[in-house]
């Protein structure tokens, strides 16, 4: 069954309106999430594809994500910025869709959701934050602004993010990560992109611009 990914990478915090479809902010008409499903068929027979929803949104994706015990960011003050980066606050409700693709080595996983409120986005945070390095023992990582599509009448972001774990043999595991973000007002996209998983095999090269062409093929086919 296909679970919802973490919203990693992007930003959430001050209440911006972002104009889409036919107004902005309440007077927006809501969108139908099952429309993301026309993006499978921009990607060819190499791809599998699969879908869920619409669905109740996940309250395991809304606000902070919990942190290892006793990370350190640097700065200090882009704590809360890379914990909430990404995730709508707690306590909105609506409907959401997803669809997973994996091929290429790589796995993309777009979501659309619409909200019973304006999803908002804190642009003073992104500028402070534009990289935040973390430690937590044996994990490190880091997360980078990146450049995200344009897209008319949407508020874009992106953002690149790679951990590296230490195991006890000394061996080092790394996961990369990219996430570009559409907000529209009451309604958001989102696509993140990993590296596919193959027992055996280092992770391949992620392909951030299949990603990014996959964030404006969502909205496009949402306001469709």
């Amino acid at each position: 069954m296909l679970e919802p990914k973490s919203l990693v990478v992007s930003t959430v915090g001050l209440l911006m309106c972002a104009q889409a479809l036919t107004g902005c902010g309440g007077g927006q008409k809501p969108i139908d999430t099952t429309k993301l499903f026309n993006v499978e068929s921009t990607f060819g027979s190499e791809y599998k594809t699969q879908t869920k929803g619409p669905n109740d949104i996940d309250p395991k994706i809304l606000g902070p994500q919990k942190m290892p015990p006793g990370v350190t960011f640097d700065p200090s003050d882009c704590a809360d910025y890379a914990a909430s980066s990404g995730r709508p606050p707690k306590g909105i409700r609506g409907k959401m869709s997803m669809v997973s693709i994996v091929g290429n080595g790589n796995q993309l996983v777009a979501i659309a959701m619409q909200a019973d409120q304006d999803l908002p986005y804190d642009e003073s945070a992104a500028e402070r934050c534009k990289h935040v390095s973390f430690q937590a023992g044996k994990l490190t990582g880091y997360l980078d602004e990146t450049d995200a599509p344009e897209i008319d009448h949407a508020k874009t972001v992106g953002s690149h993010s790679e951990i590296e774990i230490t195991g006890k043999d000394g061996q080092q595991q790394s996961r990369e990560s990219y996430t570009f973000t559409a907000y529209l007002g009451s309604a958001l996209v989102q696509v993140t992109a990993n590296p596919q998983a193959v027992r055996g095999q280092p992770p391949g090269m992620v392909d951030a611009d299949r990603a990014r062409q996959l964030l404006a093929d969502a909205v496009s086919a949402l306001r469709s």
